[in-house]
């Protein structure tokens, strides 16, 4: 009894909370019943009504147990039980398996099997003693029937038995492979055209006929089961044949739009002058444009620019060209063409007698469309202008431009802005340039011919016997070291009047040798050379040879650290200089000493019309001087910039009250954008406009603020 009790503690602890419950209805229901039959016993009664209810309270839970009043009946009924699968007393059958798995599902882990076999004996040997013979005979039918329901009620809810469990990380993880797959299936099906199908063969292995078989499509429109032909019943089967190729909607032109081309078509054939820039025409609208060119005897001037044309559109362009009498202008820049399309139309400008001007910037044209072009300027004598800014043209490129000048004798104009002619490219047009005598102006801005390159440029500039007008070097790292080189051929040019040299690396040496050669030089109209790094010595070498100098009307010296001394030092010679019209020192940090200085020249100058002096901290002031000598009577300066000078509202009032005691003068604009004016800066401006306005009804003054 001790052992069984120990075994019924260490069930009872392993046992989940719902077996537990279980447990003690059971415990419950078995100590009634024993209650019952000791009851019954001590009145010495027969136990029939007794023994009957007790086994009915017994049964009514499915649950026979062991009592105390049963101990005798033991070792029967552990006899009977291993004899057969049941023992049966009265109208009360107890099925020995059915204990056995009961007491084995209650039971822990450890003692399971011990305490399945003591539930048994006990079950069994308990029924024995409770069914005396008497019993048999007074049991009804009704009671058996009960009883066997009560039973089987028991045995499907109420043994305790544990319950399955289900473990949802492995559930979840099945789902999102399944899902995985159709995903993929679906993505592998729609790839290669949708609803997929099945092809089945026809004829194949059993010596048929190879026609191919058509069924129904199982997929969609744009599939169906597919079965390879000739493979027979056991070929391979696509599950994913080929995709029905769509109908292409064809492009269909209304008779309202067929009426408006031809009226277009029309109108180009008699027009003079064609701009048909950047309308997205395309190849396919340049073969309509080009059509009509065949048919027009008028038009001398067209510009198709920024239209997406290329190789087939400039095809169809020379072809109709051929046919055309009256083109010289031609402008087909920032469209693709490419070197095909340079081929294409250096092969029709061999022949063509008529273009003058050629226009092909940002066209995609590297060195072998230029060796095209290069070629066809050898045999072409009528174009005179000829643009290739913001191409790909390299060293071989540029190479065979320089032998093409060597023979031309036309070309007046070559612009090679934006490309990688380098110092070896430079250096070949110097040595051509020896042999040329038609150009006139050289643009090579932005081409990193660095101090080697300029100076090979320049000595055969120098020495060509027919010289150049307009010569372009701006941004090519030129240094110092090219100053003597550009010195001795500005001094024996007498023939160049615009030259640029902006964005470079002269610094005050290259500037000062620059400024030498300006002493002897007497024709050169413009001079940039902003950007150049040149301080106050190089400024003031400047400003001395411009007082020598009677043809500078236009000098660039802007974002150049000239400071105070080169400000003053251009400022005297604006004074007394008669020729500089336009002078602009934007970012020269020239203070408001410098505005001082310029203050004063602006009421001597005679020639100054242009004047700016942006980015300087001339702030309120550096511009009341400057007010100032705007209030006198002045007839030739037209254009004030202002910007970015730190001007505030007292600035602002000695502007307005100059204005309106000048009412009769030239100024015409005047800039004072991005400085820290509020609105009654800007209120007092517009009045003083009104005023002049009112008084001087001719005269036209504009403010931007």
């Amino acid at each position: 009894m001790i052992a069984r009790a120990r075994v019924e503690l260490a069930r009872v602890r392993a046992t989940p909370p719902r077996a537990r419950r279980d447990a003690r209805r059971w415990t419950a229901s078995t100590t009634r019943a024993s209650r019952a039959r000791v009851a019954a016993r001590a009145e010495g009664t027969d136990g029939d009504d007794g023994s009957v209810d007790a086994r009915s309270d017994g049964s009514a839970d499915g649950i026979v147990s062991r009592g105390d009043d049963a101990d005798d009946a033991d070792g029967d009924a552990v006899r009977d039980a291993a004899m057969g699968g049941a023992v049966e007393g009265g109208d009360a059958r107890v099925d020995v398996d059915e204990v056995r798995r009961d007491a084995r599902a209650l039971a822990p882990e450890g003692t399971r099997a011990e305490t399945t076999e003591a539930a048994t004996g006990t079950a069994t040997a308990a029924a024995a003693a409770r069914t005396p013979a008497a019993t048999k005979k007074k049991s009804s039918s009704t009671g058996k029937k009960k009883k066997k329901k009560a039973v089987q009620g028991q045995r499907s809810g109420g043994r305790g038995r544990a319950e399955p469990t289900i473990d949802y990380t492995i559930v979840g993880a099945g789902v999102a492979a399944a899902a995985a797959v159709g995903y993929f299936v679906w993505t592998k099906m729609k790839a290669q055209g949708g609803g997929g199908g099945i092809v089945a063969p026809a004829g194949g292995g059993e010596g048929g006929e190879d026609a191919t078989s058509t069924m129904p499509s199982m997929g969609g429109d744009s599939g169906g089961i597919a079965v390879t032909e000739g493979a027979g019943m056991d070929g391979p089967v696509s599950m994913n044949g080929p995709p029905k190729a769509k109908k292409q909607q064809q492009k269909v032109i209304t008779g309202k739009a067929r009426r408006m081309l031809r009226d277009v078509m029309d109108e180009l054939r008699r027009v003079a002058t064609v701009d048909v820039s950047g309308k997205n025409l395309g190849d396919e609208g340049a073969c309509f444009i080009a059509e009509a060119f065949a048919y027009n005897n008028v038009a001398s001037c067209v510009d198709m620019s920024a239209n997406g044309i290329g190789l087939d559109g400039t095809t169809a362009l020379c072809e109709a060209l051929k046919c055309n009498d009256t083109l010289t202008m031609l402008s087909l820049a920032s469209n693709p063409i490419g070197d095909d399309g340079a081929k294409v139309l250096a092969e029709y400008l061999k022949v063509d007698k008529k273009i003058t001007t050629l226009n092909l910037n940002a066209c995609s044209i590297g060195d072998e469309g230029a060796k095209a072009i290069a070629e066809a300027l050898k045999m072409n004598t009528t174009i005179i202008s000829l643009e290739m800014n913001n191409n790909m043209v390299d060293y071989e490129g540029s190479g065979a431009m320089a032998q093409a000048l060597a023979q031309n004798t036309t070309l007046e104009l070559l612009a090679l802005n934006g490309n990688y002619v380098g110092a070896l490219g430079a250096s070949s047009f110097g040595a051509a340039l020896k042999e040329n005598t038609g150009l006139r102006s050289l643009q090579l801005n932005g081409n990193d011919i660095g101090n080697e390159g300029c100076i090979k440029l320049c000595e055969g500039l120098a020495a060509r016997s027919e010289k150049i007008n307009n010569l372009d070097l701006g941004n090519n790292s030129i240094g110092p070291a090219a100053g003597p080189a550009l010195r001795d051929y500005l001094k024996v040019d007498d023939s160049l009047t615009h030259l640029n040299l902006y964005m470079n690396e002269l610094a005050n040496d290259g500037c000062a040798a620059i400024a030498e050669a300006l002493k002897d030089n007497k024709k050169i109209e413009m001079l940039d050379i902003g950007g150049n790094n040149i301080g106050g010595y190089g400024a003031e070498q400047l400003a001395l040879a411009l007082r020598d100098n009677s043809s500078l009307t236009t000098l660039e010296l802007g974002y150049n650290p000239i400071g105070v001394p080169g400000g003053k030092a251009l400022a005297e010679t604006v004074k007394f200089h008669g020729a500089l019209g336009t002078m602009r020192m934007g970012w020269c940090k020239i203070g408001k000493e410098g505005g001082f200085a310029f203050a004063e020249a602006i009421k001597y100058s005679q020639s100054l019309a242009v004047l700016d002096l942006r980015g300087n901290d001339l702030g309120d002031d550096g511009v009341a001087a400057l007010s100032q000598s705007l209030a006198v009577v002045n007839e030739v300066l037209t254009n004030l910039d202002l910007g970015y000078n730190e001007i505030k509202d007292k600035g602002a009032f000695a502007l307005a009250q100059a204005i309106k005691n000048n009412a009769e003068g030239s100024l015409q604009t005047l800039s004072i954008n991005n400085n820290y004016l509020t609105k009654f800066g800007e209120v007092a401006l517009t009045e003083a406009v009104e005023l002049v306005e009112e008084m001087n009804p001719d005269r036209d003054l504009y403010i931007q603020f």
